[in-house]
C-alpha cells in the first residue's frame, strides 16, 4: 500500500514496503517530487521500479498516467482507429488527430495496421497518449525502449511543455537517459537509485512536505464512452476474425466426429452432442477475451482514466463477444442439425436454445477469464471449478431443445436462460471491476 499526497507544487510519496506477487522488494520508501522538474528513477531490472510506478498510479486514480510505449497498441487495429479511440477516452476532439499524428511523423500511416509498423514507429505511436494526456502526473516506465532519435525528440518536446505547465514527471529507466535530458536545457533533473531494497538520491533525501490539500486534476472523461468501446471491439474483431472462427471450426469438427464416428444417432443424442460441443467451443475461447488487452496495457489505461470504466469495459466486451459467437455458431449448429437429420421444428428449437445458452454463459465466462488472469497460471484449476456452473445452462438448454419432442413449451427454460444472462450482466460489472482492480495491483 502506498500513500500519495498531491498539491500544486509537491507530490509526497510514502510506503512501508514494496511488494510484487508476495515478494518484498524494498523496505520503507519516502520521497518528495517537485512540479516542473524531471525525477529519474534508476536501477537494475527486477528491483521494483515498475512496481513502484504501478503502485503510485493506483494511489492517484484520475490524476496520474502510467505510460509505457506499447500501452494499448494491438496489431489488429489501424493507426487511425487506435488514435480515434484514444482521443474519445481522453475527451479530446477527433480534429486533434491530424495534428498529433503529424507530431509523431505518422500522418501517412494512419490507415495502416499497427502490426505492420516498425518498432520505432510503434514507439512513436505510443507517445500519442502522452501528447493527448491532460494528467498532472506522468509516470514513465522505461519510456526510451525502442524510441529512435526522432521519437526521443518528440518525447523531449512533450516533457518540456508538460513541465512548463507545472506537471510532474517520474521516469523509471535502467538505461542512461542523458541523450533525452540534454534536449531539456534549464530543466532541473533529480536522480534516485533503487537498489538493495533502498531508495537513495535527490528526491528521497528531501524532508517530507507538510500534508497539503490534495489538488485533483479533472478527469479526462467522467462518462465512459461506450460508443468508443464498441467501435474498438468491432475493429479488433475484423482485424483478427480467426479468434472467433476457431470456436466455430472446433464446434463443427466435434459434431462431424460424432456424425462420422457414430453413424446414425438419435435426435436426443444429437442434441446432447451439440450442446456439449457448443459449451466447450465457447469455454476454450474465453481465456483470450481479455488477455491481449491486459498484455498491451489497455485495461490499465482505461482504469487509470476512470476507475469506474472497468465494469463497463467488461460488459461491452462480454456482450460483443457473445454476439460474435452467436453469429458464427448459429450457422454451424444449423448445418449440424441437417447432418443429424433433425426436422425444421427441432432445428429451430435447438438454435433458439443455443442463442439463449450463449447469452447465459457469456457473462459467467467473462468473470472466469478474469479469475484466470488473476491466478496467473491457474487456468486449469479455475476451469475445473467453473465446469459445474455450466451444468444448469446445459440442463435448461437441453429442455428447451427437446420441448417439441416432449410436448412441452420451450418458453419456460428459455426464460430461465435469458434471466440467468440478465442477472449476470447486472452483477458482473461490479465483480469484474473488483477483479480488474486486483489484477492491476
Amino acid at each position: 500500500m502506498i500513500d500519495a499526497t498531491l498539491s500544486a507544487q509537491h507530490l509526497h510519496v510514502h510506503c512501508n514496503s514494496l511488494q510484487a506477487a508476495g515478494v518484498v522488494l524494498s523496505g520503507e520508501i519516502q520521497c518528495v517530487l517537485n512540479s516542473g522538474e524531471v525525477h529519474v528513477l534508476r536501477g537494475a531490472n527486477g528491483v521494483g521500479k515498475s512496481t513502484l510506478l504501478r503502485a503510485l498510479a493506483n494511489a492517484l486514480p484520475g490524476q496520474a498516467m502510467l505510460f509505457k510505449v506499447e500501452y494499448g497498441l494491438r496489431d489488429e487495429l489501424l493507426v487511425h482507429d487506435h488514435l480515434q479511440n484514444l482521443l474519445a477516452h481522453l475527451n479530446r476532439a477527433h480534429t486533434d488527430m491530424a495534428h498529433i499524428l503529424a507530431q509523431v511523423s505518422l500522418g501517412d500511416w494512419q490507415h495502416e495496421r499497427i502490426g505492420t509498423l516498425s518498432s520505432g514507429q510503434k514507439a512513436r505511436l505510443g507517445l500519442c497518449s502522452l501528447l493527448a494526456s491532460p494528467f498532472k502526473v506522468w509516470l514513465l516506465d522505461e519510456p526510451l525502449n525502442a524510441l529512435d532519435t526522432e521519437g526521443q525528440q518528440v518525447l523531449a518536446k512533450a516533457l518540456e511543455m508538460h513541465l512548463q505547465a507545472g506537471g510532474f514527471v517520474f521516469m523509471a529507466t535502467h538505461v542512461d537517459p542523458a541523450g533525452l535530458l540534454q534536449q531539456l536545457p534549464g530543466v532541473v533533473v533529480n536522480v534516485d537509485v533503487l537498489a538493495q531494497g533502498e531508495l537513495c538520491g535527490d528526491a528521497s533525501s528531501r524532508k517530507p512536505v507538510p500534508p497539503a490539500r490534495t489538488c485533483l486534476s479533472s478527469e479526462p472523461n467522467a462518462e465512459v464512452p461506450i460508443g468508443a468501446l464498441i467501435k474498438r471491439d468491432w475493429a479488433v474483431l475484423w482485424g483478427n476474425p480467426q479468434a472467433v472462427l476457431w470456436g466455430a471450426l472446433f464446434h463443427w469438427m466435434v459434431l462431424s466426429f460424432f456424425g462420422i464416428g457414430l453413424g446414425k444417432t438419435s435426435v436426443q443424442f444429437a442434441q446432447v452432442a451439440t450442446w456439449v460441443s457448443l459449451l466447450l467451443a465457447v469455454l476454450l475461447g474465453a481465456k483470450d477475451w481479455f488477455a491481449e488487452d491486459q498484455r498491451v496495457g489497455w485495461i490499465r489505461f482505461l482504469t487509470q482514466i476512470n476507475p469506474a470504466s472497468a465494469g463497463t469495459y467488461w460488459l461491452v466486451r462480454v456482450l460483443y463477444t457473445a454476439c460474435a459467437q452467436m453469429l458464427v455458431l448459429v450457422p454451424v449448429t444449423g448445418l449440424a442439425a441437417l447432418q443429424f437429420g433433425l426436422n425444421g421444428a427441432q432445428s429451430l428449437h435447438l438454435i433458439f436454445a443455443m442463442v439463449a445458452g450463449v447469452w447465459a454463459i457469456a457473462p459467467l465466462l467473462g468473470v472466469i477469464c478474469l479469475l484466470v488472469m488473476l491466478t496467473r497460471g491457474g487456468a486449469v484449476l479455475v476451469y475445473l471449478f467453473a465446469l459445474p456452473l455450466l451444468v444448469p445452462v446445459l440442463i435448461f438448454g437441453l429442455e428447451a431443445s427437446q420441448a417439441a419432442d416432449l410436448g412441452r413449451s420451450a418458453l419456460a427454460p428459455l426464460a430461465v436462460l435469458f434471466s440467468l444472462g440478465l442477472l449476470a450482466c447486472l452483477l458482473g460489472p461490479v465483480v469484474a471491476r473488483r477483479l480488474i482492480q486486483l489484477i492491476q495491483e
